[in-house]
């Protein structure tokens, strides 16, 4: 098995809780919260920790925030390799209404990163050793430069490694003057990426083909929610469907269909099986409530449904 490092420059200690309902003005009793360490790479650490894949987390820590985010991945047995920063780590919030089902979620931006943390959190990617892939997952801390990512992708190529990115806005347009092995846009980012609309599956298509193209990227996983996700290279494009559940809760999903992919890829099997067990792990994420992540059980049950669903 190959070894896998992720790397989150801006995570946030993720609180979660539910009410009966949301009004204004008007004190609301809560149910005792949760916390979570969270953030896009930190929680593609977290699932393939549960799917028993060991990956190394580099990531910024910083303040009170980051202690508690620290004793909260040691008791997951993450193995963690943090960059020490000035700042708190953030917080971001959700909040469920038990009346109604309905989630909302609300995102802190972060602390700045100075020039020299930025950096350090460089050091550490020019220092990796004995890894295949490095994932790099989530948004930037506010005035981070936009080709952050690129100039991470540009030591992953010369260390080696297969570098994944799922992250969104200028950060993600800014890779395809680097390259990277996989990206994993939605519909909405695909647009973004070319500055054309796609209304269909057909213009979807055209849309991967123009990036594929043009650019150094060997594979884009097109995510399309509940309708799955197209699985594009310069060969083929393949569209999955995702493994049917009851919604519960999309916090986490896309951060588990990343890490199911790369656990895929790291254990050596195709593509194809690659995108459907990332498929079941997101799924296997939506079914489960508030900001906990999914079991490896459901993952793999979800899965081997689907492979007989798409082979059959």
């Amino acid at each position: 098995m190959k070894h896998i490092i992720t790397l989150t420059v801006n995570p946030a200690l993720d609180l979660y809780t539910t009410v009966e309902k949301l009004e204004h003005e008007k004190k609301m009793k809560s149910k005792p919260p949760t916390k979570d360490p969270g953030g896009g790479g930190i929680n593609v650490s977290r699932v393939l920790k549960r799917l028993g894949v060991e990956a190394r987390a580099i990531y910024t820590r910083g303040g009170y925030t980051g202690q508690i985010f620290e004793e909260l991945l040691r008791s997951e047995g993450v193995e963690q390799d943090p960059v020490e920063v000035k700042n708190d780590l953030r917080q971001n919030f959700a909040v469920s209404e038990s009346s109604t089902g309905n989630l909302f979620r609300f995102g802190f931006p972060g602390a700045e990163l100075s020039e020299e943390e930025m950096d350090e959190v460089l050091k550490k990617i020019e220092n990796i050793t004995e890894a295949e892939f490095l994932v790099a997952s989530g948004s930037l801390p506010p005035n981070a430069p936009n080709n952050f990512y690129s100039r991470v992708a540009r030591l992953a190529k010369e260390k080696g490694l297969k570098f994944i990115l799922d992250t969104s806005g200028d950060p993600l347009k800014e890779i395809l003057k680097e390259g990277a092995y996989l990206i994993k846009p939605n519909a909405e980012e695909l647009s973004q990426l070319t500055g054309k609309e796609a209304n269909n599956e057909e213009e979807q298509k055209k849309l991967l083909r123009e990036i594929l193209e043009k650019y150094s990227i060997e594979v884009i996983v097109l995510s399309l929610g509940p309708k799955g996700a197209f699985l594009a290279t310069r060969e083929n494009i393949t569209h999955y469907p995702a493994p049917k559940v009851d919604f519960i809760s999309s916090i986490g999903a896309g951060d588990s269909m990343v890490a199911g992919i790369v656990c895929s890829l790291s254990q050596n099997n195709s593509l194809e099986d690659a995108v459907m067990f990332g498929l079941a792990c997101g799924s296997a994420t939506i079914k489960s409530p508030g900001t906990e992540l999914l079991t490896k059980k459901d993952a793999e049950s979800l899965y081997n449904k689907l492979r007989k669903e798409v082979n059959a």
